[in-house]
């Protein structure tokens, strides 16, 4: 898998994370927005080639 399209995949994990912030209940919305933002970042970072997977 490219990098391109390993960050966009992880990217959209991490935009699903975020975005059901206030539609589940299984940690409060903060943690979740917290989550969601982490591995948005971690997707950035595998985009710019900082980390390989």
């Amino acid at each position: 898998m490219n990098r391109n399209l390993g960050a966009f995949w992880i990217g959209l994990v991490g935009a699903t994370i975020t975005l059901s912030a206030y539609s589940q209940t299984f940690v409060s919305p903060t943690q979740c927005i917290t989550i969601g933002l982490f591995v948005l970042m971690f997707g950035l970072l595998v985009r710019e080639g900082f980390i390989s997977l």
